[in-house]
């Protein structure tokens, strides 16, 4: 019946041939490109990365060490060593290509993990420091009121309970490119203040509610070492969402060197 009508309005059957393969090859394509396995991240140079963390108050082993290394590994950032012990921290924290820290362990504060973390600073190295590495009152800090000052610009003494507030991009940078001028977020709201004489603080996001505003993404240098220090991280609220994901993957690459 088809070819009849085909015939009728002037389709001859050598023509019509013609159109059933190039349908037919049309239809093969579409089934090709869709068989065809999702994409994979763009190649990252395959730095080695120490994840320091652990203490009190958080998850870490949950957020830090199985979330954030999910979302890294799938960025292709799959050398990643994660520990919790001074000890191992400074045997083997001169092998890495970058360091992440968040803690707050009263018992990492040893001479041996003091020197590490100086001798890899030193080297001009990178950093990635998140919300509780940022903060003040643990026993670490009070014997190195130089890792506030030199590293970090300053830091919190105090914070908001976890509580939705925004995000304000105040800077173009690597750090925050592809991300909104401003985004939801729910956290602790760090009361980050810039420390007097300290390395100089460049703001590149301020966390505001109301009338409240503090910087909560900031970068600084020590030597040639690249410091990124992102305040945001007390649970999943944060480690699941993409725009903190988003901070932590160009912070990782900003921070070693490889942007």
């Amino acid at each position: 019946m088809i070819c009849f009508k085909l015939k009728r309005r002037g389709y001859s059957l050598p023509r019509m041939k013609h159109y059933w393969l190039f349908a037919l090859a049309f239809i093969g394509l579409v089934v090709s490109i869709q068989a065809q396995p999702a994409s994979t991240p763009p190649a990252v140079p395959n730095i080695k990365i120490m994840m320091i963390s652990g203490g009190w108050a958080h998850d870490y082993q949950t957020w830090y060490h199985n979330v954030d290394t999910a979302t890294l590994n799938k960025a292709g950032y799959t050398n990643i060593e994660y520990t919790e012990d001074s000890d191992f921290t400074a045997k083997n924290l001169s092998n890495a290509d970058l360091m992440i820290m968040s803690a707050n362990k009263g018992d990492i504060d040893t001479p041996a993990f003091r020197n590490s973390i100086s001798n890899y600073i030193d080297a001009g190295k990178g950093a990635v420091l998140l919300h509780a590495t940022l903060w003040y009152n643990w026993v670490w800090n009070k014997h190195l009121d130089e890792f506030n000052s030199e590293l970090v610009g300053g830091g919190a003494r105090d914070h908001d309970g976890e509580a939705p507030f925004t995000e304000v991009i105040v800077k173009d940078h690597p750090v925050t490119e592809g991300l909104p001028k401003s985004f939801p977020v729910t956290d602790e709201l760090y009361h980050t203040q810039p420390m007097a004489g300290a390395a100089p603080m460049e703001v590149l996001a301020m966390a505001t509610r109301g009338d409240e505003k503090y910087p909560s993404v900031w970068i600084t240098h020590y030597g040639k070492s690249r410091i990124v220090c992102i305040a945001l991280g007390h649970d999943g609220e944060s480690h699941n969402s993409p725009y903190y994901q988003k901070l932590l993957l160009n912070a990782v690459k900003w921070a070693s060197g490889k942007d």
